[in-house]
């Protein structure tokens, strides 16, 4: 084998390459304990003889930060979890940030947009439905309060899509100090 030399850059690709898969290695290694944690609660759950059907996944991408983002999904009780009983399903949910608005889109399948109701609670806008047999909640967290007139939903083959219209800033209006 000929030995050849690794001309080293002066950019740091390579070490900014190394510290992402460090990092995400890092994030991966720790959301797989919390979902072996929760296999074992799911045991517990049968143990107690509670009927039903348990959902329980998690969805991958890089954040905006360029930092991994584990998001989990599901009726299965987590440390965190919004669900107001184990009846309700976590739907899968993606949040898209844009400058002027925020695209919100949530899988429901197997119901009609008369069943889903949307509220708004200063930044917190909660997706719930509450057929029988389809039980979905799912509470997003935004920046800013929500005025109901600016939220848009459509839904169409079990794909519920939210545009929240981010609202004007407000320009602060300055105060006049005399000088003595």
């Amino acid at each position: 084998m000929v030995g050849r030399k690794i001309r080293k850059r002066d950019d740091d690709f390579w070490d900014d390459v190394q510290d992402f898969l460090q990092n995400s290695d890092r994030e991966y290694r720790k959301f797989l304990e919390r979902w072996f944690d929760t296999f074992d609660e799911i045991e517990n759950i049968k143990e107690q003889d509670q009927p039903g059907t348990y959902v329980y996944g998690f969805t991958y991408r890089l954040g905006p930060d360029g930092k991994p983002e584990f998001k989990e999904f599901g009726n299965i009780p987590r440390e965190y979890s919004e669900l107001p009983s184990m009846e309700y399903r976590e739907p899968i949910t993606d949040v898209q940030k844009r400058e002027e608005e925020t695209d919100i889109t949530l899988e429901i399948p197997g119901v009609t947009k008369n069943d889903i109701s949307i509220e708004t609670n200063e930044n917190v806008l909660v997706v719930k439905v509450d057929k029988e047999g389809r039980k979905y909640y799912k509470e997003v967290e935004l920046d800013d309060d929500i005025p109901p007139e600016n939220v848009k939903a459509s839904y169409s083959n079990g794909v519920l899509d939210i545009i929240v219209k981010k609202p004007p800033m407000k320009k602060k209006e300055g105060k006049r100090i005399p000088i003595e």
